[in-house]
């Protein structure tokens, strides 16, 4: 009995290494070796870029009347970004500092990376009228963009981490973005790229123009830009530092890291009553994040946009494992000395 139960689980065992790298040739080799896979990852990814869910977002947002720091608006639309950013898969959101920035993780699967990619947006608003400070396009339609990649990326896996960032209190200066990026310094985090979307969403007479904000150290993204927006079909006319606005960004550049932001060719309605929802182009908001997301995606390192391997691989040892808990149970059967079937 017990050799012939040694027999069976060695079987078992040889078994199971066979399955096992089967699963793991099946899972990554075809990726790694299928024809410009990255290009149609990152086609697919900005595919499902949506002017609905761009347009539901601001308008949203207006609804809290006004989203100036201090105010139980700003609080209110803090809390909307939140649960909707907890809604979505493989998060992991928080509260950061004492400015309420919303960040949302999404953790690489190459554990030997430490490198962080940052999109980001603030969401408070001004006015000159500061009860009713609807700030649609100032920045509104950044944060859409913004919980648009956490929307669709969520769904995808990356060997680098993601993080999705909403900051407070931009317009009294660059308060939550820069107390995030003291955190970033003092913590260690490897900020290798921050993305900034603010005023990115004007775009009155339809003309398709981008301004992209760089420096010197961020100059290669720039480039990017350039590369994918033609790869990708995005289309737009790129300018390039005609507006040098004072936004999130430059909190990055003040501490070294690498940042860029894009953004419309003038600020409309900016800071009045009027920059409402009926002033946003959605179609200009969905290619800006298009543009952006391609590059994000492909610096993160896009693997695939299924559940990790190591589930599916944890299925099959959890097969293996409840075949061989039956052939041991087995195998303890025995006759009792009254003839009847029982445990050993």
């Amino acid at each position: 009995m017990t050799r012939r139960l040694f027999a069976t689980l060695s079987v078992l065992l040889a078994s199971s290494f066979l399955v096992l790298n089967s699963c793991s040739l099946s899972c990554v080799a075809p990726l790694a070796n299928a024809e410009s896979p990255e290009y149609n990852l990152v086609s697919e990814m900005i595919s499902e870029m949506n002017e609905t869910e761009i347009y539901n977002s601001i308008n949203a947002l207006q609804g809290f009347i006004t989203r100036e720091y201090g105010t139980p608006g700003n609080m209110q639309s803090g809390d909307y970004i939140y649960n909707k950013l907890s809604s979505l898969p493989g998060l992991e959101v928080e509260y950061q500092s004492e400015y309420n920035n919303v960040v949302a993780t999404l953790y690489g699967v190459d554990n030997s990376s430490t490198s962080a990619y940052i999109v980001g947006a603030h969401y408070d608003s001004i006015s000159s009228n500061p009860s009713y400070a609807p700030g649609a396009t100032d920045n509104g339609g950044g944060v859409a963009i913004v919980l648009e990649f956490a929307r669709i990326m969520s769904h995808y896996r990356f060997n680098k981490t993601l993080i999705f960032a909403f900051w407070n209190a931009e317009e009294p200066g660059l308060l939550g973005s820069i107390e995030y990026v003291k955190y970033a310094q003092a913590n260690g985090i490897d900020v290798s790229l921050y993305m900034n979307f603010d005023s990115s969403c004007y775009d009155p007479d339809n003309r398709m123009i981008l301004g992209v904000i760089s420096n010197q150290q961020s100059n290669w993204v720039a480039n990017m830009l350039t590369e994918h927006n033609n790869l990708y079909g995005v289309n737009f006319t790129l300018t390039y530092n005609t507006h040098m606005c004072l936004t999130d960004h430059e909190s990055f550049w003040e501490y070294g890291y690498p940042a860029i932001s894009t953004h419309s060719e003038s600020h409309g309605p900016a800071h009045s009553p009027q920059d409402t929802v009926d002033a946003v182009s959605t179609a200009y908001a969905k290619r800006n994040g298009q543009l952006g997301m391609s590059v994000i995606a492909t610096l993160a390192e896009v693997v695939n946009n299924e559940i990790p391997e190591f589930t599916s691989t944890s299925v099959v040892v959890t097969a293996l494992f409840a075949s061989a808990m039956i052939i041991v149970v087995s195998a303890r059967k025995g006759r009792r000395s009254d003839g009847q079937i029982g445990y050993l």
